[in-house]
Order: structure tokens, then C-alpha cells, then sequence
């Protein structure tokens, strides 16, 4: 018998393209992979036959647990895996439709809202409540934490970068990079990385107690106390978010805020600042105005000059009379007696450094370099009238005094200068953060600056060139400790110099003169301003270099996902990361698109939205997502983007009868709502195709293929809505059911027992999600059919642009298979699978029931699809299963290390002459057609084995990605 060696994993080839795992303890049933020995190389690659091997150990699998010939690693399931588990005595696994995790070691510090940071592995308990910071192309925003997993046993690397800062995660982990979302394995020493300079305060739960309550407002119309409780500010309690943003809010409207005539409430900032006040205005349950612009003269010294003035206002009396009694001063400034609010000094240190830091985003001055390689210390000037002057210096010795219990250094208070205002004489207070190295650094990186974008920018730049320069600086004092070492242990000048690569001088002096103090920078080491022109930043993020990835050993590991669109989070300053088929024909041939591919790439990719986030054909309102999560295509149909055709060429008629829409979360109905007729990214694609090869002239008649004809091949799913609902039944799965998966290799396989409460919530929220994709392509499949009649000036009904057919691909369904001799009802696990119902079967579309039902397989842009049909052996061998696709070769990361989008698609239109148009380069280049195995090879062995029969074959002629 052949066997085939994989490192752990040997496996015995039963027959032809058939391999098996034979049993062994733990496994229920032995795994096959269906491959032939090129194929099986490149899945012997990467974890998919010890995944494969694991998914046999789920309680219920039967018969064989089986890889498709696409395979390749997923989480859990391979991607090409199938399962069929007994329905009754079983049990339903996500991880067998699919998500992602990748993790971090416990002790990674994750950047919340509100300047704080908790530890990872502290999140099992606040998934719900904590909202996490997600670092966006040009700012920041938080984002609900939708998921949080821990797993045993995963080997860990450690990430070093030129600042000093270090991370720990498995290798798969994605770090933000300037060339995108980079895997830890493939980033090396000397790649960047981006970073978030600031880290916040630990997230200590502040002591509890009443802020405000009614009896704070006695005096006011009980008009205004309704107000504040229907927003639910009153009672205020020192642990809500909302008290939250009223410390942000007080804390700059004392610096850089006024309270006008009748209700009026005041803010002065630049724009965008204005913006974010607006926000936490609104998030408190208030309308803020617009952002105002004005001119106003002023004249300082005897010079005139004009600056433009912008801000934002509340007129709710409410909002205004709250702000009052949370310390905000009213009236003029200079001759007030306000110091810091009393409460202040029961809260927690995140909650005084968010009054802090926007007090001081209005009126302490930002980081700056006094000379070429160092720092002038921010500081903070404060003027009051005489009369109430020891007010104010109380004022600013009580903001001295919290920054100093925080461990961040101040100089002395000083009295700058005397002056005068029309209400009399004034005298001006200063005081500054101490500008050593390390306690600017403290500062800047914990309490810093809010409200104000351009501060934090610079404090972000100057914090990352203090690190770098003080990594430089530990490093030339180690050279030096080492070179006097080595000469007073024997070792000429020489020696010594050819064991270091530093200037000979420096050596010099460590050996022969000793040194006072730590080294100087080298000559060569960068000024700031040559730094901040050389480095790349996005947002508040700076790139920086890796100095070394380090494998430790295995440890527990841990992920969170947020429910923002670009799916990442902070973790210890680093930014880190967090289907189905259908085939349109038409009547039109390659010479009628020939000479107009442009101009129809160009059209469809106007109609059709792509992309990581929002955006639809249609509004997502509660009625619309009911009836496209509880009725699929019937949905479509009623509102007109569907026809009755379309429904009788769709697997299951587009309509999955076990959906309950009140089984998916409110969560994932949002992510869901602007993404209804949008492909996504990463492999998601609208291909406009033409037949080239017809292998079964029968079935292509059935089908209405023949050669030079064009066809559309849209591929998608349901979006972030799938997605989440994946993520919220693997966390309630590791809630309610960890003893079910403590038995299990690997904790990604995520099931719940069949007959369980939570397994039928499952099924009819991924039934629900299943519906949603249905309709998500055939709004797609509208915008297509509309973009054809523009261009072609013909109907779409003229151009018979009828669905061939649609298939899902990431789906478990509850089948009736025929297992040991007798008929038994199971959920099939499909994912990155597709099904293969043979001639006959009573599910196949009666259009199809005579040859069997169409199967789609995608290939790679460069090397065209098929067309298959379901086969007569696949429900013997596969429960009526074949592959979905290629399957990849190479990750996204490493294939934008080897492709560059712009000569991929260069060399696609000029060689293959087919048109490709996309959101991004990257977005090419991680679909490049060398990253996927040979499509031709995946389908002869579908077809050698019987499990989905070659019909036709078709080559791209433009091709639209995510």
C-alpha cells in the first residue's frame, strides 16, 4: 500500500486520489483527502491534515471526516473540509461554517476607550461591555468587542521593535503594516510596523458613588431634571461612560469653552476637534449645533492680525446646567475662584487623566524640540485677576499634584508676569512637565492631550523618536560597558574595535578615558525633524522598524474582535487584526465585449460596492433585513430584484425555512444593514466570463452553455452579518458548553451539542445569515443585469441574463444521508466545500434534475473556472460534496510580498488580456493567479472520482475585486 509521510500524520492510499488517516484514539472515524500526490504535497504544507484529523474527534462525525481536493488551513475545519455529525446524538460546530482567531499571550495590554488599557486575558468577563480602540486611516474610534477565545498550547513569538516595545502572538497573528495587514511569520527585522504611541492608564475600577442626583437641582424647572433622566443622567454614578465624556467635556470647556447668553454652551476648537466634541455631545442624548467659522481680529504686542474661529455650541439648558455642577466655571475665567472639581479626587486615575488631558488639549502647549535631538517642556499658562489669584494657583498646584500621583514630574509653579484686563490687574501662572527623556515620555504616552488632533500627532511622533533614541543610547552604553570589559580582560584597541561596528573614537574613550554619565547619541543618529520627514505615519499610528521576532515556547493565547469594519485593535501600542457562488448567462458572445472591456469594467464597478465596509444597494431599515434574514429570495422577489426564475435556479430556491431572524444578534443585524448588494474583499469577486471548453455537450445544452459565450460569475456571502454570527455563538458555545469542549484537540472547533437550546439558536441563526447571502448576490446579480442593459442598450431580458445557478459554500445543513446501511438525518459541515447532488436527487432544481445540479468552481483570475455537475458517486463518497474552488497556495500576506498589484494586473491585460479593477493594489496582489494551486488539477480529481463532473470550462475577460 502507498503511504504519503507528513511530519506527524501518515496517511495510506485506500485508491485512486483517496488518502486516509487511519483511526487512532480520540477519533471517532479515520479522515480521507481526496488529492492526487501534487495536490496532497501542497496540503501537507501548513495544518490541514492534523486539522482534518481533529475534526474527527467532534462527537457524531460518521463514516469519514474528508478534506476536499482545495484544502488548506482554516481555524478548526480546514478550508475544504467536510463533516457529516449525527443530528440527534452530535453536534454543530461555527468553526465547521468558519471564523478566525488569531491570538496574543495573556499578559498583552488591549487600548480601550477612555484612555485605558486591560489585559487580554481579562476580557472573558467584560466581551459585552468594553469597547475597544480601533485605529482607522486617519484617526481612532471605539468599537464593541464582539468576541473573545482562549486557547492552550500555541507556540508564541516574541516582537521587538526599535522603540523597546514587544509583543507576544502566535504567527498567524496580522500586524498593521505600511504594506497592510502583515502575519507575524512573515514580518522580519528591519520591516515596519505600525504603532500607537499611547498606551493610557491601567482600567481600575473606580470606587462607586453619586455624582449628581436630583437634590443637585432643586432650584432648576423640573422640566430640566426630566431632561437629564430621560438621557439617563440622573442619578449620575462616577462608573458610567456618560460621566466619562462630561469629564472630557468639562475639562476642555474650562481650558477653551464659554457659557453664552439664555442656554448656550460654548466649545473652541480646530474642525475636526469640534467634531469629536460633537460626538460625546450627542452620545450624551443632546443635538450640538454645526461647526461655526468666523474671522475675528485681534491684537497682541500692538500687531493686528486676523485668525478664523471655529466651535461648536449646545443650546439645551440641561446640558449647560450639568456641566456647571461638574466644576465647568461660568463667567469670566479670570475672575472666577474655580479650582479642580472636588470629586476628582475619588476617581480612579484614567478618569482624572481624561479631565486632564482635554484641559490640557486646550491650553498646554505640544511637544516640541528645543534643540536637535531634545525636548522643551509642555506647559500650561494660567491668568486670574488678583483678586481670586490664589484660586488659581490652587488650580494649577491641584492639576500638578494628580500628574505627580501618576508618576509624572513637574517643575516648580512660577509666577511669569503681571498684567492688566478691564476688570483690573491679572497675574499669570506657568508651570511644566519635566522634559527628561522618561517622564516626557510617561506623559505623553498616558495622559497627553484630547480635542486636539494635531497635539496628539506630535506627541505620538515625539514619543516614538524619545524611545528610539533612548533604545540607541542603551545600546551604545552597552558597546561601551562591553569594550572596557574586554580591555581590561586582555584585549588590544584592535580586537576591541573589530568586535563593534561604532565609530573607532567612541571606543576610544570607553576603554582608555572612561565615561561621566551615559553616552550621547551618535553623530549619525537623526535630529527630530529629520525624523518626523523620514518616518510614515496613519492616523495616530508611527511605523516603526522590528529588531527581532523571537519564538518562546507555547502558552495560552488569546483573541478579542471588535465590530468596526477594519477589524483591528491595539494590542501593547501594536495594531492588530480582527460564501457562496452563482453564475449569470447571457446571449452575448466574447466579440460583442471585445474593444469595450474598459468601459464595462469601469460600469460595474461604478454599480456594484466593494470593500471592507459599508455600503449597499439598498438601505438596510429593520423591515428590509427582517425579510431578507426570515424569507431570503422570496424577499428579493417581492421588492422586485428577483425573478420567479432566479428562484428555481437557486440551491434550497433561496430559501432556508429554519431561519429565525431573532436568533441573530442586534450586533450582526448592524454590521449586515449597509452591506446588502456589496462583494466585500479578500477572494469575493464579480468575473465576466466567456466559455471556452464544453466537455459534456448534453449537460451544458441542459445548462444553456456553449462555446464564446459570456457568462458572470459573482462570488460572495454574507458579509460582517455572517461573520458576527459566528463570533456570537462561539462565544456563547465557550460559555455554556466548556466541559462539551474540553474533549476536544482544539478549541476552534467550537460545538454545540446536537439538541440543545443553543444548537437550534445556532441553526436558525446561521439559516438566517444563509438567507442574507442569498439575497446579498442577487441584488449584486440586479445591479449586473442593469449595468448590461446600460451599456449593451438592450433589456437584460434581451440579453437572457437568466441564473444558471447558485451554490453556497461555508453552510451546515441538516441532510438525510445514507450511513452504515440505513437512512440517518446529520448536519453536513461544508466549509469551503460546496454540494454535489447527483441525476435524480429530489433537491436537485427540476431544470437540472435530469443531469444533476450545477456546480461552480472558481479559479484564479489568470487560469479561468468550471462548471461541474453534481457527480454519481458524491453522495457515496462525500456526502454529495466536491471542492469550492483553487484553494490558495500562499497567505495574503506573502503573496503581497511576491506580487505587486499594478504588474499583476498589468500582466494579466496585456498577456491574457483580461480587465481587472479593484479597491487596491493589495487587494490584486492577494489574488495574484500564482497563489492558488492548479484549478485544472482540483477538478480532474472532482471529476476522476466521480464527485462533480467536468461540463464546461470558462477564462476571464474582466474580473472586479473587494
Amino acid at each position: 500500500m502507498t503511504t504519503f509521510d507528513a511530519g506527524d500524520v501518515t496517511l495510506s492510499e485506500v485508491e485512486e486520489y483517496v488518502w486516509e488517516i487511519a483511526r487512532e484514539d480520540g477519533m471517532n472515524t479515520p479522515a480521507r483527502v481526496l488529492a492526487s500526490e501534487d495536490l496532497l504535497e501542497a496540503i501537507a504544507d501548513d495544518d490541514t491534515l492534523q486539522q482534518i484529523r481533529n475534526v474527527t474527534h467532534l462527537p457524531g462525525v460518521v463514516e469519514h471526516a474528508l478534506c476536499m481536493p482545495d484544502g488548506h488551513q482554516g481555524y478548526g475545519f480546514p478550508v475544504g473540509g467536510v463533516a457529516a455529525i449525527d443530528a440527534e446524538n452530535g453536534c454543530i460546530s461555527p468553526g465547521g461554517v468558519g471564523f478566525d482567531i488569531n491570538c496574543l499571550s495573556g499578559n498583552t495590554d488591549v487600548l480601550l476607550e477612555f484612555g485605558r488599557h486591560r489585559r487580554i486575558r481579562a476580557f472573558s468577563s467584560a466581551v459585552e461591555s468594553e469597547r475597544a480602540l480601533v485605529q482607522t486611516d486617519a484617526d481612532e474610534t471605539p468599537s464593541d468587542v464582539r468576541l473573545f477565545t482562549e486557547t492552550s498550547n500555541r507556540t508564541v513569538h516574541e516582537v521587538v521593535t526599535g522603540t523597546g516595545d514587544t509583543v507576544e502572538a502566535t504567527a498567524d497573528h496580522p500586524f498593521l503594516t505600511p504594506d497592510g495587514m502583515v502575519e507575524l511569520d512573515d514580518l522580519s527585522p528591519g520591516d515596519e510596523v505600525f504603532q500607537r504611541q499611547f498606551e493610557g492608564l491601567p482600567d481600575e475600577e473606580p470606587p462607586e458613588f453619586v455624582v449628581l442626583d436630583e437634590r443637585d437641582f432643586v432650584d432648576e424647572d423640573p422640566q430640566l431634571v426630566r431632561a437629564l433622566k430621560e438621557r439617563d443622567l440622573l442619578p449620575l454614578l462616577s462608573t458610567d461612560d456618560a460621566f466619562a465624556r462630561l469629564l472630557k467635556l468639562v475639562g476642555f470647556h474650562t481650558g477653551d469653552g464659554s457659557f453664552g447668553s439664555g442656554s448656550q454652551t460654548w466649545f473652541y476648537a480646530d474642525p475636526e476637534d469640534c467634531e469629536a466634541i460633537r460626538d460625546d455631545i450627542a452620545a450624551l442624548g443632546f443635538t450640538p449645533s454645526k461647526v461655526y467659522e468666523r474671522d475675528r481680529q485681534h491684537s497682541v504686542g500692538g500687531n493686528e492680525f486676523e485668525v478664523t474661529e471655529y466651535s461648536v455650541r449646545s443650546t439645551s439648558n440641561a446640558f449647560g446646567q450639568l456641566l456647571r455642577r461638574l466644576g465647568a466655571p461660568a463667567g469670566k475665567k479670570t475672575q472666577s475662584d474655580f479650582t479642580t472639581p472636588d470629586y476628582l479626587d475619588r476617581l480612579a486615575d484614567w478618569q482624572v487623566a481624561l479631565y486632564l488631558s482635554a484641559f490640557f488639549g486646550a491650553e498646554m502647549s505640544a511637544p516640541a524640540a528645543v534643540s536637535a535631538k531634545n525636548f522643551v517642556a509642555p506647559s500650561v499658562s494660567h491668568n486670574r485677576n488678583v483678586e481670586v489669584a490664589e484660586a488659581g494657583e490652587t488650580f494649577l498646584r491641584e492639576v500638578m499634584d494628580y500628574l505627580n500621583g501618576m508618576g509624572i514630574r513637574t517643575n516648580a509653579l512660577e509666577t511669569v508676569e503681571h498684567g492688566s484686563n478691564a476688570a483690573g490687574e491679572t497675574v499669570r501662572y506657568r508651570f511644566g512637565v519635566s522634559s527628561e527623556a522618561s517622564n516626557l515620555v510617561r506623559f505623553l504616552s498616558t495622559v497627553g492631550y484630547r480635542y486636539n488632533r494635531e497635539k496628539r500627532r506630535t506627541s505620538a511622533l515625539a514619543t516614538a523618536y524619545l524611545k528610539t533614541k533612548e533604545q540607541h543610547i542603551e545600546e551604545r552604553a552597552r558597546i561601551a560597558h562591553e569594550a572596557k570589559a574586554m580591555a581590561d580582560g586582555g584585549a588590544s584597541i584592535s580586537e576591541v574595535k573589530a568586535s563593534f561596528d561604532v565609530n573607532d573614537r567612541f571606543l576610544e574613550r570607553s576603554v582608555y578615558e572612561g565615561r561621566d554619565g551615559r553616552p550621547r547619541p551618535a553623530a549619525d543618529f537623526p535630529d527630530y525633524e529629520a525624523f518626523v520627514d523620514d518616518v510614515e505615519t496613519r492616523g495616530l499610528a508611527v511605523a516603526t522598524p522590528v529588531d527581532s521576532v523571537t519564538e518562546l515556547g507555547e502558552k495560552s493565547v488569546y483573541d478579542i474582535g471588535v465590530t468596526h469594519d477594519e477589524h483591528n485593535f491595539v494590542a501593547n501600542g501594536f495594531v492588530v487584526s480582527n460564501c457562496g457562488v452563482r453564475m449569470v448567462k447571457t446571449n452575448l458572445t466574447y466579440d460583442d465585449v471585445a474593444g469595450r472591456e474598459a468601459e464595462l469594467v469601469d460600469a460595474l464597478f461604478d454599480a456594484v460596492p466593494t470593500g471592507l465596509g459599508g455600503g449597499g444597494v439598498v438601505t438596510g431599515d429593520a423591515e428590509t433585513m427582517t425579510g431578507a434574514l426570515e424569507r431570503g429570495l422570496d424577499w428579493a422577489h417581492e421588492a422586485g430584484y428577483a425573478t420567479r426564475d432566479d428562484l428555481k435556479h437557486c440551491e434550497d430556491g433561496g430559501y432556508r425555512p429554519d431561519a429565525d431572524p431573532s436568533k441573530v444578534s442586534q450586533k450582526a443585524t448592524d454590521r449586515g444593514r449597509n452591506q446588502l448588494g456589496s462583494l466585500g474583499s479578500g477572494n469575493h469577486f464579480l468575473e465576466v466570463q466567456r466559455v471556452t471548453d464544453v466537455y459534456r455537450d448534453d449537460v451544458a445544452a441542459a445548462f444553456g452553455l456553449s462555446e464564446d459565450q459570456l457568462v458572470v460569475l459573482i462570488h460572495c456571502g454574507s458579509r460582517g452579518l455572517g461573520h458576527q454570527v459566528c463570533s456570537d455563538y462561539l462565544r456563547r458555545i465557550e460559555e455554556e458548553h466548556a466541559d462539551f469542549l474540553a474533549d476536544l484537540p482544539d478549541d476552534n472547533l467550537a460545538a454545540a451539542p446536537a439538541g440543545s437550546e443553543l444548537a437550534e439558536d445556532y441553526y436558525g441563526a446561521m439559516c438566517a445569515a444563509i438567507n442574507f447571502a442569498w439575497v446579498n448576490r442577487q441584488l449584486i446579480t440586479h445591479q449586473v443585469r442593469e449595468t448590461f442593459a446600460d451599456v449593451f442598450d438592450t433589456p437584460w431580458p434581451e440579453l437572457d441574463m437568466e441564473l444558471l445557478y447558485d451554490v453556497s459554500h461555508n453552510i451546515a445543513k441538516r441532510e438525510t444521508h445514507e450511513v452504515d446501511g440505513e437512512e440517518r438525518e446529520v448536519f453536513v459541515h461544508r466549509k469551503g466545500a460546496t454540494r454535489a447532488f447527483p441525476a435524480g436527487h429530489p433537491e436537485v432544481p427540476e431544470a437540472y434534475r435530469d443531469v444533476g445540479q450545477p456546480v461552480i468552481i472558481p479559479g484564479s483570475m489568470g487560469a479561468g473556472s468550471y462548471v461541474l455537475r453534481g457527480g454519481d458517486e458524491s453522495m457515496e463518497r462525500t456526502f454529495g460534496s466536491t471542492a469550492h474552488g483553487a484553494g490558495r497556495l500562499m497567505s495574503r500576506t506573502q503573496a503581497k510580498r511576491e506580487y505587486r498589484g499594478e504588474d499583476v494586473q498589468s500582466d494579466l491585460r496585456e498577456h491574457e488580456h483580461v480587465y481587472v479593477k479593484a479597491e487596491s493594489g493589495a487587494t490584486i496582489a492577494e489574488e495574484a493567479p500564482g497563489v492558488y494551486k492548479d484549478v485544472d488539477e482540483v477538478v480532474r480529481v472532482s471529476d476522476e472520482l466521480g464527485i462533480g463532473d467536468k461540463v464546461a470550462r470558462t477564462f476571464p475577460v474582466l474580473n472586479i475585486k473587494g
